[in-house]
């Protein structure tokens, strides 16, 4: 399982369905059949296997396991990832406002850097931890590793400023009219 998956448009597109968003939640927290997620969401088998073929197809989910009972043999699901983000390009915001503009560029950049350290965890995941006890576990680091950076404090000072300004030349104006 990877920490994090940065979504292209056509994965958003399925991720944004309100019954994928209730399989991921649940293959993220552990691996389950179909016929288990069938009873836990009261959703019919059927659609869920659909569900789960497309979601498989974005790969999305995965097959981590399978269980023998007598004949057959029964699969078992994980989700990919265990934070699903939209990449800024497809809901970036348009900014008028130059300080604002400024201080966003200054957490999209922060917030990239996480995710950059966020991502040496993926190959690490041991064999013999809990794969959402790990993730939880690297999401941690990479938040104190990226936020202890004097470069990133310097950042932060940098868009506090910038939010001053903002506040300074916009919201006060507000109060006097």
């Amino acid at each position: 399982m990877k920490m994090l998956k940065i979504l292209d448009a056509k994965e958003t597109l399925i991720v944004s369905d309100a019954l994928n968003q209730l399989i991921l939640h649940k293959l993220v927290m552990s691996p389950h059949s179909i016929t288990r997620l069938s009873k836990e969401m009261n959703v019919p088998a059927l659609k869920l296997w659909r569900r789960i073929q497309r979601l498989m197809k974005a790969k999305l989910v995965e097959v981590t396991g399978v269980e023998k009972t007598g004949n057959l043999e029964i699969k078992l699901y994980r989700a990919t990832a265990l934070r699903y983000d939209v990449s800024q390009k497809f809901f970036g915001p348009e900014i008028n406002n130059a300080d604002i503009k400024a201080a966003f560029e200054i957490y999209a950049t922060i917030q990239n850097d996480m995710n950059e350290v966020l991502k040496t965890f993926d190959a690490d995941i041991p064999t013999e931890s809990d794969p959402t006890d790990f993730a939880i576990y690297a999401l941690m680091q990479a938040f104190v590793q990226t936020f202890d950076k004097a470069t990133t404090k310097q950042s932060i000072h940098e868009m506090k400023d910038k939010l001053s300004n903002f506040h300074n030349t916009k919201l006060s104006h507000q109060g006097s009219n």
